[in-house]
């Protein structure tokens, strides 16, 4: 009898060791190439990642402004091609996600440069294509944010249906993150988000300290984000990469907005974007 109990108790101690390992998920090798509205969910996503249970996620990011973080503008600039290249010819790369600038420039023709490359390096590569939020929201009423919530169907029915018949040996998801920018500033005009002042602070002057202390959604006219954004934007992100129970995250609070669960906003989002992805799911 006293050997049973020992064994029990051992085992008992073991389980949680052997739950834990079980609950991992092995990360990408990634590499991020994008614009000024991409970039900073990158940061954020690789600030969250420790928090999770993904183990091996490794970032590496090409960043260029404007439209020159389009697929087509990194492709024909050669030094940001090279970059990218760099990283690729490691063959160690699972990962390239990019981001949609305009028609003129992220088409499936332009996304396809990079993927021929990447696939080439290593053939097993997966792809994220993400898709941020229209410029001067600033300004936008709320007949213009419920046309641009349906512009993801649109994307996706053209480009990301374009994209994965080319490739249908790679997994390519489809995470059009700006979906929570505009939830977030329909939260705002409720009144859902205390200690959130401003869509964006009119005043020039205070911005910057607006800014500083989180109470503005956006930094600028044209749209850049503050922190609330950013780390929205990077929570859908790790949904879309590891089909992650956001709920599992500690915590979805950001400093000087505690009242403000962004796992919960996330959560809501993210079962729009999952849709996209269901094919993938178990795979």
């Amino acid at each position: 009898m006293k050997y049973t109990i020992i064994l029990v108790v051992a085992l008992l101690c073991a389980n949680p060791l052997v739950a834990e390992e079980d609950n991992q998920i092995k990360g990408y090798n990634g590499l991020y190439m994008g614009h000024s509205f991409f970039w900073p969910s990158e940061g954020k996503l690789e600030k969250i990642i420790p928090d999770t249970t993904v183990v091996g996620h490794k970032q590496y990011l090409v960043r260029s402004g404007g439209a020159g973080g389009s697929p087509g503008h990194l492709w024909v600039n050669k030094k940001k091609r090279d970059e990218g290249k760099r990283h690729l010819d490691t063959k160690k790369i699972d990962l390239l996600v990019m981001t949609y600038h305009s028609p003129e420039n992220s088409s499936a023709e332009h996304f396809g440069k990079w993927f021929d490359y990447a696939i080439a390096q290593n053939p097993e590569t997966t792809f994220l294509v993400t898709i941020a939020w229209a410029g001067h929201l600033y300004k936008a009423d709320k007949k213009r944010l419920d046309y641009l919530k349906t512009v993801k169907q649109r994307f996706y029915s053209t480009l990301i249906v374009e994209l994965r018949e080319k490739y249908p040996e790679n997994k390519i998801l489809f995470c059009p993150y700006g979906l929570g920018t505009y939830e977030l500033i329909e939260q705002f005009n409720e009144g859902k988000l205390p200690g959130v002042k401003y869509l964006l602070n009119m005043d020039r002057k205070a911005r910057g300290e607006s800014k500083k202390k989180k109470e503005q959604l956006l930094n600028d006219e044209l749209g850049h984000p503050g922190e609330v954004v950013a780390t929205l934007g990077a929570l859908l992100w790790l949904q879309s990469l590891y089909d992650y129970d956001l709920t599992s995250l500690k915590t979805g609070r950001i400093e000087n907005l505690p009242d403000i669960d962004l796992i919960e906003i996330a959560t809501t989002v993210s079962k729009k974007i999952e849709l996209f992805n269901a094919v993938y799911r178990g795979k």
